[in-house]
């Protein structure tokens, strides 16, 4: 399934398959939860679909698509690519796992046109893998295509993105997404829920459909009672010892960038948490943009690092009190 939003990259890169562009190894970088895995997914249906239809789409009715979607094709292979959900954290990708795919993408094709690898969260590579799986990149088999799929390129090795031809996918158009949305259920304030997950619609759905959206408001209602003194940084922490460490980031990343606008101007043209924005008006009194800037660079650090084996409630205080410590008086800031 290709969605609308997609529907330009679709003919852009459909095109290079037909004009022999492709490479071996291809980035597919871009935003989480905006619809990578499933283009990746159906992309690699269309390379071994023997009769294409409209707009180059896999037909979905020949034995090769077929195999495909049910993930039991011989010559395709889907790695971290589980239908659990656009904020789906896999573990660490490690060198016996690159090791099966070399031995894999080694053997001869058996029914398709092309072998076939999609990999997402390839940043999760650790270095013993990145350096095993050099090997294909730099000696390809023929007919061989490896897709790795990021939301976070920058994390993988040099020596991996340069041996890759990079396919960037950026958040949909914001009246595509709202209109796929509306259309896939009504009720929902999805105007707010989609700016409150940073335009990603995926991320707005599952919010929706998971409960998440829920979690969401209780958090950032968790947030305002820590930061005017109701709530202690261990209590909150309590709470959140179940939750996705890089969603937490994520949300706490949004409320200090709409803290920053709030700081600017008091109604903001641009936020990406409406529903909270009293809240934000109300702190943004009580520190300053510098500190807050700080606070960012600090979280961005927490992110980069949030897929390491750690105390999961420690990691989640230090980064409660990092922001804590950005709405210190100003006489207090910096001593």
């Amino acid at each position: 399934m290709i969605y609308p939003w997609q529907a330009h990259a679709w003919q852009q890169y459909v095109h290079y398959l037909a004009s022999e562009r492709l490479t071996h190894a291809i980035l597919v970088s871009g935003p989480a939860a905006i619809g990578k895995q499933e283009f990746c997914r159906t992309y690699a249906q269309r390379m071994n679909c023997t009769k294409p239809g409209p707009q180059e789409h896999p037909c979905g009715a020949c034995d090769n698509c077929h195999l495909i979607r049910a993930g039991t094709h011989p010559d395709v292979r889907f790695i971290n690519m589980e239908e659990a959900g656009a904020a789906d954290r896999s573990e660490q990708i490690r060198v016996d796992d690159i090791r099966e795919i070399n031995r894999f993408m080694a053997l001869s094709r058996q029914q398709g046109q092309f072998k076939v690898v999609c990999i997402n969260h390839a940043h999760r590579m650790n270095i013993n893998a990145a350096n095993a799986l050099l090997k294909t990149l730099e000696e390809p088999p023929a007919g061989s295509v490896l897709f790795l799929i990021s939301h976070r390129p920058e994390q993988l090795p040099a020596t991996i993105r340069s041996r890759c031809q990079t396919w960037k996918f950026s958040v949909p158009d914001p009246a595509l997404a709202l209109h796929w949305l509306q259309e896939k259920a009504t009720g929902p304030a999805w105007q707010d829920l989609l700016g409150a997950c940073g335009g990603r619609p995926l991320l707005a759905w599952e919010s929706h459909d998971s409960g998440l959206g829920k979690t969401r408001t209780a958090f950032y209602e968790q947030l305002l009672a820590l930061m005017t003194g109701r709530e202690t940084v261990t209590g909150m922490s309590s709470r959140l010892r179940n939750e996705d460490p890089e969603r937490i980031i994520e949300w706490l990343q949004a409320w200090c960038g709409d803290l920053i606008r709030c700081c600017y101007k008091e109604h903001p043209e641009t936020i990406e948490n409406p529903d909270v924005l009293e809240g934000l008006q109300n702190l943004a009194q009580q520190t300053t943009p510098p500190c807050l800037f700080d606070c960012l660079d600090q979280l961005a650090e927490s992110r980069r690092i949030a897929s390491v084996s750690m105390n999961q409630r420690l990691f989640i205080e230090n980064m409660l009190v990092q922001c804590q410590q950005s709405l210190q008086p100003p006489s207090l800031q910096g001593r």
